[in-house]
């Protein structure tokens, strides 16, 4: 379920004076980390252009359940298994906006860990009929199935076997 906290107001204005410390923000584009390899992230947040065409992909493309639909406030959260949710779509930034393009800021892809091996291949011949994912792919490493496709605003996603 989701929770409403108090503010920490402390935290706020820290944060609010470290990012007007021009200094500090040129010292962080110079010296960027790159994620770690092999990091896991329980839940993404993804920017999107169309909610209602992501809800409608991500629900029955990818068969991810609707836990919270808050459209009228411009966000809906997905997930599997019950979870409160694995993935949040919104368009507080980005209504009306152009697809993600390759080589821009941003998230170039993310993957889907799914255990059952015949699911990803099911998912993959729902996917390869599909009119709303592009750059479809299908390959077998070793006793893994992966599966590539974008979503509609160009987001890659890599579906595969545990």
């Amino acid at each position: 379920m989701m929770d409403t906290l108090p503010l920490d107001w402390n935290s706020l204005l820290a944060e609010i004076n470290n990012n007007n410390n021009n200094n500090n923000k040129e010292e962080q584009r110079n010296n960027a980390k790159a994620f770690p390899t092999g990091a896991r992230i329980g839940h993404i947040h993804l920017r999107v252009t169309n909610l209602e065409r992501s809800i409608k992909f991500y629900h029955e493309k990818i068969g991810l359940d609707i836990t919270v639909d808050w459209r009228s406030m411009g966000v809906a959260f997905l997930s599997a298994g019950g979870y409160h949710h694995h993935i949040g779509v919104n368009t507080w930034h980005s209504l009306n906006g152009g697809a993600h393009m390759s080589g821009e800021a941003g998230l170039e892809y993310f993957t889907i860990i799914i255990p059952d091996m015949s699911f990803v291949n099911t998912l993959a011949l729902h996917i390869q009929h599909s009119s709303t994912t592009t750059n479809n792919s299908k390959q077998i490493d070793g006793n893994q199935l992966l599966l590539f496709f974008s979503d509609p605003d160009g987001i890659q996603l890599l579906i595969r076997s545990q």
